[in-house]
């Protein structure tokens, strides 16, 4: 299960990177791509990414330290985004 978050993550790491790139290159006029002409593509892949992240930084066996301030630092990350996404921030 700790291997299948693993990859799932990298996973969503590689689709926001290229989610990332397509909005750039739609929004700077160099080609045209229907769903990447505004940020809400690459926000909502952030949001996946984020939570996944948070899932598997989730440790039980470390200390306190690690085993709360990442996932929660993800999860704020991911709220932010949520937040940006409702208020119509794209």
């Amino acid at each position: 299960m700790r291997k299948t978050i693993g990859v799932l993550g990298w996973c969503t790491v590689f689709i926001t990177t290229i989610a990332l790139i397509l909005t750039l290159l739609t929004t700077c006029q160099f080609i045209y791509i229907k769903y990447f002409n505004s940020y809400l593509t690459l926000q909502w892949c952030i949001f996946f990414t984020m939570i996944v992240w948070a899932i598997k930084l989730i440790d039980l066996k470390s200390n306190i330290n690690n085993k709360i301030v990442y996932p929660v630092l993800c999860m704020i990350f991911a709220v932010g985004t949520m937040f940006f996404i409702f208020m119509g921030v794209y």
